[in-house]
């Protein structure tokens, strides 16, 4: 009875979106559980600059993300949530591509990866 309230789209694309929105919300939590935790892991390269409030804002924004791209795997047809959804990870690439090259305050090989799903 439920099993086609929670069913995905067919493809690769809205399994990819869905793992991405729970990986989301595992972040948000642990963000909020443990604001110093992965944040100071990400951004390893100056950690001292990583405070509980900058953690928060980044679980309040990390969570927005989860709820579009959750919203967006199950809603592939709607144009505008999926455009929405889009932007959404070109400005989180964006933001974490400018902390390795631009501000220094991350680096690849680590965490800042995880980032990127």
């Amino acid at each position: 009875m439920l099993g086609g309230l929670f069913a995905l789209p067919a493809g690769g694309l809205p399994k990819f979106i869905w793992l991405s929105a729970v990986f989301s919300v595992f972040n948000t939590v642990q963000c909020m559980v443990a604001p110093l935790g992965m944040s100071r892991r990400i951004y390893s390269q100056q950690p001292h600059q990583v405070t509980p409030l900058t953690s928060h804002v980044f679980a309040a924004w990390t969570a927005l993300s989860a709820v579009l791209r959750y919203q967006c795997a199950f809603n592939m047809g709607n144009e505008v949530l999926y455009d929405i959804t889009f932007w959404s990870y070109v400005i989180a690439g964006t933001h974490f591509v400018s902390e390795i090259v631009v501000y220094k305050t991350s680096k690849i090989p680590g965490p800042v990866l995880s980032t990127f799903c």
